[in-house]
């Protein structure tokens, strides 16, 4: 299956009149995008026409010129040969289209603490498109002071919490887009923003598959938080470098970095969400090294934790990996009965763990094809293949499954 392709809407290339009161809006902000890339390159609208031709594509400089002042819509063929020519995925387009619904829900204040306490509220109620929005109005406002440390540290806040909330609806290359933005000026920036932005863009990278590039972001973070002493961050950047060990089969150094966030976590009390996320994944660690009595016993220890605390998505998450304990014992009814408890968590309307629901899934699937229990097998594949389109993160169950279907497909 490889990556997602975006979808296609039916732009067709045609001309619009932007003064239409009920003409598509989709233009403004896909027409700002383009100018900023080729801006941001340094290029003339000749030069792009130049660099596509070059390339074997036709893009005149007068037909760029209507696609960024709003006067038409490129077709999508037009947006590919501009992602060849800005080097940046042709589904930043597809992101920055489906972005516009949102258009309508931009604040009208002007102060930005205001507009910064109102976004976090939205993204609390889980309304990332209206949140993403409103932290895009503070990063105009913070832009039109005059240039000041205080007024970069603003710019950054701003855009490291709208990166969050492209994160949110699953726009990951903006996300990563908006991060990089930041850490051009890091050294004008304070440290803390610097490992901020340092560690959301190691969590995206490891979504992303590039599980290398996600532990060197995540070590220098950890260098920073050290830095600063700031012992919560230390806890979570070692967490993190733990879930990339574990992704990477490394599960011995996986449960180093687990225990000695769990050390720092106990030095500081408190943190019973993060505590029961790390004994989770050390229990999870102990099972994959066939420990598992005691990697059973810690994850039972933190679902409990999980459930007491209402912390849904780690009560799902440590029953998955439960039920990936048992399987591996060999009982695999125990197996599917823990999974589908850990569904029936994940699943909720409120907030659908996508991820955890595919892991799941693929648990099924394996178990039913290693059972020769054909029904069972098709069953789980559906699933897999719905939540595989809901998915841009990529772990080694994704990647699994992938290669199966391009196998299939030959």
């Amino acid at each position: 299956m490889g990556q997602i392709e975006p979808h296609e809407p039916d732009w067709g290339g045609r001309t619009v009149d932007p003064n239409r009161a009920d003409g598509p809006a989709e233009p403004t902000r896909l027409g700002s995008y383009l100018r900023r890339l080729r801006e941001g390159y340094g290029y003339t609208l000749r030069k792009v026409e130049e660099r596509a031709s070059a390339m074997g594509e036709a893009i005149d400089n007068s037909q760029l010129s209507r696609f960024e002042k709003g006067k038409a819509i490129p077709s999508f063929d037009k947006l590919r040969a501009l992602a060849r020519v800005f080097n940046v995925p042709v589904q930043n387009f597809s992101d920055v289209l489906d972005l516009e619904e949102y258009q309508h829900l931009r604040p009208e204040t002007t102060d930005h603490a205001t507009l910064l306490k109102a976004g976090a509220e939205l993204v609390d109620r889980g309304e990332y498109g209206r949140a993403f929005v409103t932290y895009e109005k503070a990063i105009e406002v913070a832009e039109t002071g005059s240039a000041s440390p205080e007024s970069k540290e603003m710019i950054a806040e701003a855009r490291w919490r709208m990166a969050i909330a492209l994160k949110k609806l699953g726009k990951l290359y903006m996300t990563e887009r908006e991060l990089r933005e930041i850490l051009k000026c890091r050294e004008e920036l304070s440290p803390r923003t610097r490992r901020r932005a340092l560690l959301q863009l190691s969590f995206l990278y490891r979504e992303l598959g590039d599980l290398y590039l996600a532990q060197v972001l995540a070590r220098e973070s950890l260098q920073l938080a050290r830095e600063e002493g700031d012992r919560s961050a230390q806890a979570g950047v070692l967490n993190s470098l733990g879930n990339i060990e574990f992704d990477e089969d490394r599960y011995a150094e996986a449960e180093k970095c687990y225990r000695e966030a769990l050390a720092v976590l106990d030095e500081m009390g408190g943190y019973h969400q993060m505590r029961a996320m790390v004994l989770t994944n050390i229990g999870g660690c102990l099972a994959a090294q066939g420990h598992f009595e005691d990697g059973v016993s810690t994850l039972r220890e933190a679902h409990c934790r999980a459930k007491e605390g209402g912390f849904r998505r780690v009560a799902a998450l440590s029953l998955t990996r439960m039920a990936e304990a048992v399987r591996d014992h060999g009982d695999f009814s125990q197996s599917r009965d823990m999974l589908a408890e850990s569904d029936a968590l994940a699943s909720r309307a409120e907030d659908v763990y996508h991820d955890i629901l595919f892991l799941n899934a693929y648990h099924r699937w394996d178990m039913a094809r290693n059972e020769g229990h054909g029904t069972r097998e098709k069953i789980a594949f559906g699933r897999l293949r719905h939540l595989r389109s809901l998915l841009q993160r990529r772990f080694p169950e994704v990647d699994a499954f992938d290669r199966h279907i391009e196998r299939t497909r030959r």
